[in-house]
């Protein structure tokens, strides 16, 4: 199996400009032989609540009907609530032309509750090719579910915040990006089990009122670090997951 695992900039409520990118990754994914192309939290529509979007919007079955005849794509947006209620944390796979998986994250992270409405509890695992994936969204990469539930593969898709001042030097950026790096690598050695892997992508860059710390890396037992971008620039790396089908 090979991954494209990315490291985005996803501008807070730029539907169209996100969509794009989207597009081009997948295109990426597909000249690189990809099975999957993974994008983070929230890419679609950037970290802004009133940017929520409905399943059935244009942008998102666009990328769905889009994996037709290419990799699989995972990508994420702020879903509205039919009942009116705050919007869900959504993480979206489409594979074949098919939308084959929706994660509304369960376990929100510090300061989301009041924005956000938690999903149901436990998610579920689903295939890509041959390989039996299950999902973690950004805090939920740190809670037991996504790895006992027997997959071979959890995705990582995130967008933590930074907080504190904004980062002007490449020593800021530094900091936040040594943090979230930590983070995961500590909660992957505790938490994956002995024929797992973690695949991690994350915003990255400045927004208009929010920073975030980028990386993307595919770790596997014991939190070993397989394959990793270096900083927390943009970028995208493709891997493969050795001794897995695809």
């Amino acid at each position: 199996m090979r991954l494209l695992l990315t490291s985005v900039a996803c501008p807070k409520g730029e539907i169209a400009v996100n969509h794009a990118r989207h597009l081009e990754l997948l295109a990426e994914g597909a000249d690189a032989g990809c099975d999957v192309v993974l994008l983070p939290e929230m890419s679609l529509t950037g970290y802004r609540p009133t940017a929520a979007l409905a399943l059935d919007h244009h942008a998102v079955t666009e990328l769905v009907r889009a994996t037709v005849d290419g990799p699989a794509l995972c990508f994420g947006l702020v879903e509205r609530s039919a009942s009116g209620k705050p919007p869900y944390i959504t993480q979206l796979v489409a594979v074949g032309g098919d939308l084959v998986a929706v994660h509304r994250k369960a376990h929100l992270g510090q300061g989301e509750q009041s924005d956000f409405r938690s999903g149901p509890p436990g998610g579920g695992i689903f295939d890509i090719a041959g390989v039996t994936c299950s999902m973690a969204v950004c805090a939920e990469i740190g809670t037991a579910p996504p790895y006992a539930l027997g997959s071979r593969l959890v995705l990582g898709p995130s967008a933590p915040g930074l907080y504190g001042d904004r980062r002007r030097t490449d020593d800021d950026w530094r900091r936040g990006f040594d943090w979230w790096r930590g983070s995961v690598v500590d909660d992957a050695r505790r938490l994956l089990a002995g024929d797992q892997y973690l695949a991690v992508s994350t915003q990255a860059g400045a927004t208009d009122d929010e920073d975030f710390p980028g990386w993307a890396a595919l770790l596997g037992p014991g939190g070993e670090i397989v394959s990793e971008l270096p900083d927390w620039t943009v970028g995208a790396i493709d891997v493969d997951l050795v001794g897995l089908p695809g």
